[in-house]
This record gives C-alpha cells, sequence and structure tokens, in this order.
C-alpha cells in the first residue's frame, strides 16, 4: 500500500491527469446534462399525455362497445432510469403504440429522429463516451508506466535497487486504476444515484442495476490500463508502446463491432419486418372473405341448434368478431413471435461477438444492465398487445351478453369504459436479464489480458 500510495501521489503531480480529468468531465457533463433535460422532459409528457388518454377513453360518449375498441387509446413504454447513462436501444424504439381493434401497431416516437449532432457522432451518451474515450484516457495514462523509465534508465536503476518487477507492476496500476476510478466510476456512481432518487421508477431496481453498471465500466476501462501497461512493459520507447497501444484501440473499439455486425447479420439474418407484415395481410385476406364468414355464420347457428340468428341467447356478430380476433391473435403471435425471436438471436449473437472485442462485450452487459436492452423492448410491445387484446375481449363479450336484432340495438357506456384497467407496465427484473453471457466474456478478456501482463512481468528487462 505504501508503494501504492506513492505511485499515485507522483501521478497526481502528473499535468497529463489533470488533462484527461478535465476533458472527461466537460464530455461526461454534456452528455448527461442532455439525457437527464430529456428524461425529465419526456417523463413529464408520458404523465400528462397517459392522463389525458385516460380521462378521453373515460369520457367518450356512449356508443356500440365495438365502436369504442376502434376508438382506442395510446399507451406508453416507462423509459429505464439508468437511460440517462446508457439508452442502449431506446433511442431506435418507439415508445407508445396505438391499441385499437384488430390492429398489432407498431410503437412509435423514436428520439433518435430528433438526435443532436453530438448524439449523431456516437458519443451522445455517456455509454459511449466510456466505451470510446475512457479507453483512449486509460491508454494515454498507462502507455509509459515503464517504457519511459526504460528510456530514461531509471528502470535498470529500480530493478538493480532490488524493486520485484511483479510489486512494481501492481503498485503502478493500483495508483492508474485508483486515478480511473477517481476520473470516471466516482461520477458515474453519483450522476447514477441523483437519477435513482430524482426520477420515478418503481419496480427498476435502480441501485443493483447501478453498482454492477459502474463496475462493468471501471473493469472495461481496467482492461486498456492492463494493455496499455502490458506494451509498455515490452516496449523500447514511450512512443512505440503509445502507437502499438492506440492501434489496439482502433482495432477492438472501432474496426472490430463493425465487422461483429457483418459477421452476425450474415450468419445470423433476422426475418424480414416488411415480409412478416406481408405474411400476415395473406394469412388474413383467406380469413375475411364472405364465404369464410358464412361458413362461420353457420357453424355458430348449428352449435346452438338453430337457423335464425335471432333466437339465438348470444350477439352473432360478437360472437363472430370474438372467434376472429382469437384467430388473429393466434397469427400475429405465430408471426411476430417468429420476427422478435429472430431479432433476440441476433442480439445473442452479437453478444458472443464480444469475444471480438470489449466493447461488444460492455455495450450488451451495459444495456442489460441499465434495462435498455432489446428483451426489455420486446416485453413492452407484448404487454402493449396483451392489453389491446383484453380490451378488445371486454368489448366482444360486452356485446356477445347483449344481442342485438330486430329493434334491439346495445350501447354501452362509462360502466363498460371504466371496468378497462389503465395501462401498468412493469420491467423484466435484473435476474432476467441477458447479462450473464456478456458478463462473462468480459471477466475472460480481464482474465487473457492479466495473463499476458504477468508474462510480460516475468520477462521484463530494463
Amino acid at each position: 500500500m505504501r508503494r501504492v500510495r506513492a505511485e499515485l501521489g507522483q501521478l497526481l503531480r502528473d499535468a497529463r491527469l489533470r488533462w484527461i480529468g478535465a476533458v472527461l468531465v466537460v464530455l461526461l457533463g454534456v452528455a448527461l446534462a442532455g439525457a437527464w433535460r430529456q428524461a425529465v422532459r419526456d417523463a413529464g409528457d408520458v404523465r400528462a399525455i397517459a392522463q389525458a388518454e385516460r380521462g378521453r377513453w373515460l369520457g367518450q360518449d356512449a356508443k356500440n362497445p365495438h365502436s369504442a375498441d376502434h376508438y382506442g387509446l395510446w399507451v406508453f413504454k416507462p423509459s429505464a432510469p439508468l437511460a440517462i447513462l446508457d439508452p442502449g436501444i431506446e433511442p431506435y424504439t418507439g415508445r407508445m403504440v396505438r391499441i385499437e381493434a384488430h390492429l398489432f401497431n407498431d410503437a412509435v416516437f423514436r428520439a433518435v429522429q430528433d438526435a443532436n449532432p453530438l448524439a449523431r457522432a456516437g458519443l451522445g451518451s455517456v455509454a459511449d463516451i466510456v466505451q470510446l474515450i475512457v479507453p483512449l484516457a486509460a491508454i494515454l495514462l498507462g502507455f509509459s508506466a515503464f517504457a519511459a523509465d526504460r528510456e530514461r534508465g531509471t528502470l535498470r536503476l529500480a530493478l538493480g535497487n532490488g524493486a520485484a518487477p511483479g510489486r512494481l507492476f501492481m503498485a503502478r496500476f493500483g495508483a492508474l486504476l485508483a486515478a480511473l476510478a477517481l476520473l470516471v466510476g466516482l461520477p458515474l456512481l453519483v450522476l447514477g444515484g441523483l437519477a435513482a432518487v430524482s426520477l420515478d421508477a418503481p419496480g427498476w431496481e435502480v441501485w443493483p442495476r447501478l453498482v454492477p453498471w459502474v463496475a462493468a465500466q471501471l473493469t472495461y476501462a481496467a482492461l486498456f490500463l492492463v494493455l496499455a501497461m502490458t506494451l509498455s512493459l515490452t516496449a523500447r520507447t514511450a512512443r512505440s508502446a503509445l502507437a502499438a497501444s492506440l492501434l489496439a484501440w482502433v482495432l477492438v473499439c472501432v474496426a472490430a463491432p463493425r465487422l461483429a455486425t457483418v459477421a452476425v447479420d450474415a450468419t445470423t439474418p433476422a426475418l424480414s419486418y416488411g415480409e412478416t407484415r406481408a405474411r400476415i395481410e395473406e394469412t388474413f385476406r383467406g380469413h375475411r372473405t364472405a364465404e369464410a364468414n358464412d361458413d362461420r355464420a353457420k357453424a355458430v347457428l348449428a352449435r346452438y341448434g338453430v337457423t335464425d340468428p335471432d333466437a339465438l341467447p348470444v350477439d352473432l356478430r360478437g360472437l363472430m368478431m370474438s372467434e376472429n380476433e382469437q384467430h388473429n391473435f393466434a397469427v400475429f403471435d405465430a408471426a411476430f413471435g417468429a420476427f422478435f425471436d429472430s431479432l433476440l438471436r441476433q442480439e445473442r449473437a452479437y453478444a458472443w461477438a464480444g469475444l471480438l472485442s470489449p466493447r461488444i462485450a460492455l455495450q450488451a452487459l451495459s444495456a442489460a444492465l441499465a434495462g435498455t436492452d432489446f428483451p426489455q423492448h420486446v416485453r413492452f410491445v407484448w404487454a402493449a398487445e396483451h392489453y389491446r387484446r383484453g380490451i378488445s375481449r371486454r368489448m366482444n363479450q360486452a356485446i356477445i351478453d347483449n344481442p342485438q336484432g330486430g329493434e334491439r340495438r346495445y350501447t354501452a357506456d362509462h360502466d363498460l369504459w371504466e371496468t378497462v384497467p389503465p395501462f401498468d407496465h412493469g420491467p423484466m427484473p435484473l435476474a432476467d436479464a441477458a447479462w450473464a453471457v456478456p458478463l462473462a466474456i468480459l471477466a475472460t478478456w480481464l482474465a487473457v489480458l492479466g495473463g499476458a501482463a504477468v508474462l510480460a512481468v516475468r520477462r521484463l528487462t530494463p
């Protein structure tokens, strides 16, 4: 510990640390300020619009329940509070869904449509900065750890005075990691904690998510610190150590994620959304023909042993609509279930591509811990669809229970509208999130680089 404190004291006097710290603070502050302002504004808009939609639904005039089903309403996906740190896929997926009869509508209102220039440049979030800029900071702090001493001749002096190479490496690594924790880890923990206490987030398990999220970012920074220091152990000059470290950063942080995307798309292709919609419409087309409707009506009459619809104890139109909806539900389940499963397979394949780059592993782990990954969005989409089906069932059942015919007409009112509960969507629990694979891969990267550092330390020469 004494050596670590000595190394840390010397590091704190280094101008590089002050400059790197200032740049990181500015970048993180700008990214967080924008995300915080947007999160507060969006939360207020969602609350106001959700209340207005609820009031609009309850305040509609008396009408046939099927007309009320078409009247519809909007439901909203609650944003994860840690989205201010890592928005994940949230900017690219919709946050609101139109609920209405017969239709499995897409989620709309994508934040990326209003992205600012910083976001379009790939540095719009705190997570982007951690994934791209923090590795550079770790490299700039660690590349000269031994190479500069070798150039000055002080490394030979230190080893000649009996300094153990392993202890010397661990002391410098500990000091540099402590500096990164102060520059990166502490601000992230404080900022995330402010989000936890200021943003309304029932059910999001904010603290159990935040602490491992910050730990994952520090682990990622430590990877590049170990990499730079290992190259510093073997390079003859500080300049060559810096060049090798920067080349490694380009390969694993810039090139590898793009190559992995192409490879995953080629080996694990997702189903086409357009083709999925086309197959659904083709299936519906054969079910909606006049002949098919007549056959279903005759089957209902035969089931009840009557020939006249007015003799039925239930409403024929309501019963046929209900059965038609059940058919549609099965079609949606099969088609969209396959579509989302193909996208989830791609997500899992991309997480395994983290073996090519720790940045890929961190992206998957970070989004899963923050609650902004694709499985969270799929959960919302299906929750909105199940809510839509619940409304359709209530409206159709009201029609079924009130037969119409001749002079009989049925209209429902506020009493029926009020039986529809407000939309209440809960997030996927952290225990069910897809964090195990990327966490294991990130740990593997740390073990491999740590092993390389051990070998380099054993072979250390002045």
